[in-house]
């Protein structure tokens, strides 16, 4: 049997979302939420609140954009079908490919590829062809599917990053997520957004991209910024998403041998970080870390 597409994930969790108006006591509610909640990584979750250990993850960002127009022209019914429905498709879509979703951004999805046993290359293909998978499927299933009901399309934009973490839990009391904390997350955030990439594009930084064949990837404007009188930058590229997804259904056994020759011409440490250039230009604020911050 074919696996699902992203048409099937979509239209099953469309069908079979159905508004129902309930009232619950609030101490009924918070207990039925701490027993479903399953947001984070299962292999840090035995961390408590202050605990850290290091690990390397490929951190994606899937920003949803058109929902705020479709709030006010749609009733609330609807919205909450067409919300959970997307919802529904992208995390199965991310755990299809074996990634775990962090947190629901307001109008996106984070989710993080990668854990102690996965190679660094078959972290990042996964990462790879879940965004073009994801991508495709909303612009190809969800915005017909919108118009089917009366609805106008959605757009859609990723960003992502790979590299080294530090995960951790944060919060306080009982209210507390486990989450990767590091510049790889701040930027693969910073990448969804639409001050930096337009919508249908998937931009990724200089660590991810080591791993992307010259024909999947464009050199984009570095994201710069100023610390004081120290400047730094990070060399950014667009993913040709379209192009890698074609591919990958051509030939999935071609690209993921491809993806790990990368690793062996020596582009890339055995840990599968990507080698960095000049640290003038390109280290984070490093020279700032044994600074008390208070």
């Amino acid at each position: 049997m074919a696996d699902p597409s992203f048409r099937d994930y979509y239209q099953n969790a469309f069908a079979s979302t159905r508004t129902q108006k309930v009232s619950r006591p609030i101490q009924a509610m918070d207990e039925s939420l701490a027993k479903t909640a399953a947001l984070g990584h299962p292999e840090y979750e035995f961390l408590q609140t202050g605990q850290t250990t290091e690990g390397k993850a490929l951190v994606f960002f899937l920003d949803i954009r058109g929902f705020t127009k479709l709030c006010f022209v749609y009733d609330n019914e609807l919205l909450v079908q067409i919300v959970q429905a997307l919802t529904s498709a992208s995390v199965s879509s991310i755990a299809r490919f074996g990634g775990y979703v962090v947190e629901f951004t307001g109008d996106g999805v984070m989710a993080v590829f990668g854990n102690s046993g996965t190679q660094s290359e078959e972290t990042c293909l996964a990462g790879l062809h879940c965004a073009a998978f994801l991508m495709k499927g909303v612009r190809d299933d969800v915005n017909p599917n919108l118009k089917d009901v009366g609805s106008d399309p959605i757009r859609v934009a990723v960003g992502m990053e790979f590299g080294d973490v530090l995960w951790t839990r944060i919060g306080a009391l009982n209210k507390t997520q486990v989450k990767p904390i590091s510049e790889v997350t701040f930027l693969a955030g910073k990448l969804s957004t639409k001050r930096y990439t337009d919508a249908w594009e998937a931009k990724v930084g200089e660590n991810l991209a080591a791993w992307i064949p010259d024909e999947f990837k464009l050199r984009a404007k570095r994201y710069e910024y100023q610390l004081g009188e120290r400047s730094y930058s990070h060399d950014l590229f667009l993913f040709k998403w379209k192009e890698f997804g074609e591919e990958y259904q051509k030939n999935s056994v071609l690209l993921r041998k491809r993806l790990l020759e990368r690793k062996l011409s020596g582009g890339i440490l055995p840990g599968g970080r990507a080698v960095a250039p000049d640290p003038a230009v390109r280290s984070s604020p490093r020279t700032l870390k044994d600074q008390p911050f208070f």
